[in-house]
């Protein structure tokens, strides 16, 4: 309970506000130099596939371990 009530003040002391500069205003406006149909997939295929990889052995990674303190495949 004290964390989550510790981690909802830093999230309410943050600033959501656009910016006119950073990373928003460049996936914005320089999306379709990528060659793909819409921004996301932009987003995701170009400037965040290093990223997204990382997740993806994250998630595989953790998976395998629960699979594997559960007792893997009982005979």
């Amino acid at each position: 309970m004290i964390i989550a009530l510790a981690l909802a003040l830093i999230l309410l002391q943050l600033d959501y506000s656009r910016s006119g500069f950073g990373s928003y205003s460049y996936y914005v406006s320089s999306w379709r130099d990528v060659g793909v149909p819409n921004l996301v997939t932009a987003i995701v295929a170009d400037w965040r596939a290093y990223d997204s990889l990382g997740e993806a052995t994250l998630l595989f990674t953790a998976v395998t371990g629960v699979y594997l303190l559960l007792g893997g495949k009982k005979k």
